[in-house]
């Protein structure tokens, strides 16, 4: 048992060594849990990926019109937005692996259930109970994040894991078109059921709520994150509604709230009329464009991992103006993507590669944004609150978007009113965090702090 002097020496070490931006060296039952969270939100999200990727066929196979595609693409959001808010509630209140595990098992029996989908209803009903247990994902794995990382880690790792909900967009062109064209497109749901279970097992043994709950973490570890941890945010302090009441006091909660709800929405209608573009306007073969969307979808992924580097760098900790870049760069690219598309290659990079970096720059730093104006209590909560108005606002804007669809157009230029609708709607966004206060992360270190550190070293 380490004594209290000495535990507070060891702390202010661990502190010193937080405080300098390092990071505790070798992996850690942090990394573990992080690892348990991308394998959760990849077979999650594949199923979301591979049913846009196939559009395509299922709106073939039941003779869907385009306002009935873009209904059924909606009707999960429909499912998904009145339950991001409700989990954001329960991951505060009750504990956020629950939720995960229900999110986890329904996802996997809802996708497998889609071999006995037979007509429109029934597609729309599909996914709208899958949107509902999709909604469980997005509060809890920030609370997880938020309770088992430093603040220093949150921004770099928060990115990674939205960049890594990328990777199954980048999967599923290969998977869902390949199963599609060697069996059926309903065969493609079955990849999710069969890798989603045993990541389910993995998750439920793998990860606790909280640090201190787990008995297999080192005390050096846990001292390091709790020495980059502000001290109310270690309390075990649970969800009061008094809480919440305090929060919605402040005017940033309500417009960062509803910049959420704009920020990445757009993005909603590449994942429903992007393939479609590319195969009914192009005449691009399917595996020709799984592969194409397989590479598009890489350069988030892989521009995820300057997220840190942009918000403490670039805008030396300013999170506003890192919240902004993401929409800025997809507002241009949807814009550029309604006047210029000379080529696939072009449409592809804008629609999708440019475009879903507004992704990971925006959901990479949301969540330290709420920890700058908000209590810990109601973390969950309030990234349930923005997520839930980006779905509803998504749901709107799906719904909508069958009828800017123009039919009598060929190319993609029937295509051209979706895009420069979706482009304004990025760009709304800016304003709205502007009209937010700001939250400042990190200042430059000293070289006396660094000596500090070599000391603590």
């Amino acid at each position: 048992m380490i004594g209290d002097k000495q535990f507070d020496e060891k702390r202010d070490k661990m502190a010193a060594i937080v405080e300098s931006g390092l990071p505790l060296k070798g992996w850690g039952k942090r990394h573990t849990v992080f690892l348990a969270i991308i394998l959760t939100n990849f077979i999650v999200w594949l199923d979301d990926a591979i049913f846009g990727t196939l559009t395509p066929y299922w709106g073939k196979a039941f003779e869907l019109s385009t306002p009935q595609i873009a209904s059924v693409s909606s009707a999960y959001l429909l499912g998904y937005f009145p339950f991001l808010f409700i989990a954001g509630i329960l991951a505060d209140r009750i504990g956020a692996k629950r939720l995960l595990v229900t999110c986890l098992l329904g996802c996997t029996i809802i996708s497998a259930s889609t071999i006995f989908v037979n007509d429109y209803s029934q597609i729309w009903w599909r996914n709208l109970i899958f949107g509902m247990f999709f909604g469980l994902l997005w509060a809890p794995c920030n609370r997880i994040l938020a309770m088992w990382f430093p603040a220093n880690e949150r921004v770099r790792y928060t990115a990674l894991w939205f960049s890594s909900t990328m990777a199954a967009f980048a999967l599923a062109g290969p998977i869902g078109l390949t199963i599609a064209g060697i069996f059926t497109w309903k065969a493609s749901f079955l990849t999710v059921t069969f890798l989603g279970l045993p990541i389910l097992l993995f998750f439920a043994i793998a990860v606790k709520d909280r640090p201190e709950h787990d008995q297999k973490i080192s005390k050096q570890e846990l001292m390091f994150i709790k020495a980059g941890t502000p001290t109310s945010e270690s309390q075990d302090d649970k969800f009061e509604w008094s809480h919440l009441k305090a929060a919605l006091k402040n005017p940033s909660v309500y417009t960062m709230a509803i910049a959420a709800g704009l920020a990445t929405t757009p993005n909603w209608l590449a994942t429903t009329w992007g393939s479609t573009g590319l195969m009914n306007g192009f005449k691009v073969s399917p595996s020709t464009a799984g592969v194409i969307i397989s590479l598009m979808y890489a350069i988030p992924m892989l521009l995820g991992f300057t997220n840190g580097w942009v918000v403490n760098k670039l805008c030396k900790g300013n999170t506003r103006a890192a919240l902004a870049i993401g929409p800025a760069i997809g507002g241009i690219s949807f814009i550029l993507a309604s006047f210029f598309v000379p080529n696939y290659i072009v449409y592809s990079l804008l629609v999708y590669g440019i475009a879903a970096v507004s992704n990971v720059y925006f959901w990479g730093t949301i969540n330290v944004y709420w920890s700058g104006i908000a209590r810990p209590e109601v973390i969950g909560t309030l990234n349930g609150l923005g997520s839930a108005l980006q779905v509803a606002f998504g749901y709107e804007l799906v719904s909508l978007s069958g009828g800017w669809v123009d039919s009598t157009a060929t190319g993609a230029e029937a295509f051209s009113k979706v895009w420069l609708i979706g482009g304004i709607v990025f760009l709304a966004t800016i304003v709205l965090i502007y009209l937010s206060k700001e939250v400042v992360l990190g200042k430059q270190q000293t070289s006396e702090q660094d000596k500090n550190v070599g000391n603590a070293m």
